[in-house]
């Protein structure tokens, strides 16, 4: 994990992209709920956390569960003793994150305050 975040922190995606482009933008002209995500995690290792929101607030968001899911994953791999969550296996948890997921994915195609504002 500290590999990584230092290599958002070196690796300006905005000039160098070793990424292949959206595919679902390059076609159609809209953000996928990813849009913005590398431009988001570089910003936020700067401390820039506005310009970070405006990449991708949905990203920012979910930061908390994708580093607790790390510690997790972790520490099972290395202890007897496991952490386990059912929430995270429950079907109430995944509705309500593919709800999230394709809402934040429709706002943030609409041309409308503040709606707009959520695109990249």
């Amino acid at each position: 994990m500290a590999v990584l975040s230092l290599l958002y922190f070196f690796y300006q995606p905005v000039e160098n992209s070793f990424h292949p482009k959206c595919i679902l933008h390059s076609l159609t002209g809209l953000h996928c709920p990813g849009c913005g995500s590398q431009r988001a995690v570089h910003a936020l290792l700067h401390g820039e956390v506005k310009s970070a929101l405006g990449f991708n607030a949905l990203m920012i968001a979910f930061i908390p569960l994708i580093l607790y899911s790390a510690f997790v994953f972790c520490w099972n791999a290395t202890r007897r003793k496991k952490i386990t969550h059912k929430i995270f296996y429950s079907t109430a948890f995944v509705k309500g994150l593919l709800i999230v997921v394709v809402l934040f994915s429709v706002l943030r195609n609409l041309p409308y305050k503040p709606f707009n504002m959520l695109a990249p």
